[in-house]
């Protein structure tokens, strides 16, 4: 009798246990939903405000301006990601690198390569370097496109002997070591490196190398033509104090997966686990760390590496973007719409490109050896995603990167 009563006293204990943990677990799930919810309502209020200042902008820009910069300087969980994002929001704030900054220069006897450099912010970053007198070597991932780029820089700046192209596809890890080979035996230093060639949310595939497009393309490929480059970068840094590296990111990286990047290849290859806007963001923030992880290893030997986002940009990249509305009249409204409504908000290219010109090519970054950092348009340094601020995961990218591309 003793031992049935203790058993019932066992048994009556763990059932009100069991309760009460079940009355836990669902107050733990109530507490998430309700995260959840506020969360929602939260990102709904910000598209709500952000769509009524854009109106309130074409109708009245001077009514719209202070919130225009309360959105400049909104801050969500994970960062300032929409600081200078649109010229809107850059309302009332000193550029930190202008045109005008530009046209003092004479970087005579200079040599710069930009890759992606055939259209949108690549395309203007060469045409800007072009009339500062410097070498550009234009990145393309065809001749026909190098060609058509090349003369048209050449005819707009005169500069016929300073502006010339080379092909190289970043998505071929083949492609990139024969480039690099016959760049070294062409020219003998490269004062700078703008890795600006990208790819935005395409569907799932896979490269020649068997890697998931866009964190080979935007990542691994420039990953491995840094690394390559380094040399000629050494050579010029010795020669004139300094050489930099520029690593063209986006307010993206600030929206990856939850781990930040993806620990192995075979996760990243994972189709099943592919998101076109996740990856996106986890190919932008390899920019970042990888950046940051270069700017380390090279501080001692004047090699500077920053990277930036050019804002939100007129140019070719979301061409993807509309891909999954399969309707071809709903798609060429929605297609019209929003080309007429992000043309209308969006940075222009030769404007946006001012960000990544001042990490290439700024004196006074030059000469304050700024390295590492991180910029928004134009030219403002903030503080990048959270996880970019985790040193183990910098670590173990760049030691992913290196068996990614056979470097180690």
């Amino acid at each position: 009798m003793q031992y049935s009563s203790q058993f019932c006293s066992i048994y009556i204990i763990l059932f009100i246990k069991n309760v009460l943990v079940g009355f836990g677990d669902h107050l733990q799930n109530l507490r998430i939903v309700t995260m959840w919810i506020f969360s929602c309502i939260g990102k709904l209020f910000f598209v709500v405000v952000t769509l009524s200042a854009l109106v309130i902008g074409f109708l009245n820009s001077d009514a719209s301006t202070p919130l225009f910069q309360y959105l400049d300087q909104y801050e969500t969980e994970r960062g300032h990601r929409f600081l200078g994002i649109c010229p809107a929001f850059h309302t009332g704030k000193t550029w930190g690198f202008t045109h005008e900054d530009l046209a003092r220069l004479d970087l005579t006897g200079q040599t710069i390569f930009v890759t992606g450099a055939n259209v949108g912010l690549g395309y203007w970053t060469a045409h800007h370097l072009a009339n500062t007198g410097a070498h550009v070597i234009l990145g393309c991932r065809s001749k026909r496109k190098c060609d058509a780029a090349v003369d048209s820089i050449r005819k707009a700046t005169g500069k016929d002997s300073s502006v010339t192209g080379m092909v190289v596809d970043l998505g071929d890890f083949s492609s990139v070591r024969a480039f690099a080979e016959q760049f070294s035996q062409e020219y003998s230093e490269l004062d700078s490196l703008v890795l600006n060639a990208g790819i935005m949310v395409p569907p799932f595939s896979l490269t020649v190398d068997g890697i998931e497009s866009q964190i080979a393309v935007n990542h691994f490929g420039h990953f491995l033509l840094a690394e390559l480059m380094m040399p000629l970068l050494l050579k010029a840094a010795k020669k004139r104090g300094v050489a930099t590296v520029v690593s063209v990111s986006s307010s993206a990286s600030f929206g990856s997966y939850p781990e930040g990047i993806l620990p192995t290849l075979e996760e990243m290859n994972n189709k099943d686990r592919y998101q076109r806007k996740l990856a996106y963001g986890q190919s932008k923030l390899a920019n970042v760390l990888f950046a940051q992880e270069l700017a380390e290893r090279y501080k001692d030997q004047n090699i500077l590496v920053n990277s930036c986002h050019p804002g939100a940009v007129r140019t070719e990249l979301g061409r993807h973007m509309m891909e999954s509305v399969t309707n071809e009249h709903v798609k060429a409204v929605i297609q019209s719409s929003f080309e007429y409504v992000f043309g209308k908000i969006a940075w222009k290219p030769e404007d946006a490109a001012l960000t990544q010109l001042y990490a290439a090519v700024s004196p006074e970054l030059k000469k304050a050896k700024i390295t590492g950092k991180y910029f928004h348009p134009i030219a403002r340094q903030i503080q990048p995603d959270p996880h970019a601020r985790n040193m183990s995961l910098q670590k173990s990218l760049w030691k992913l990167s290196e068996e990614a591309t056979a470097l180690k």
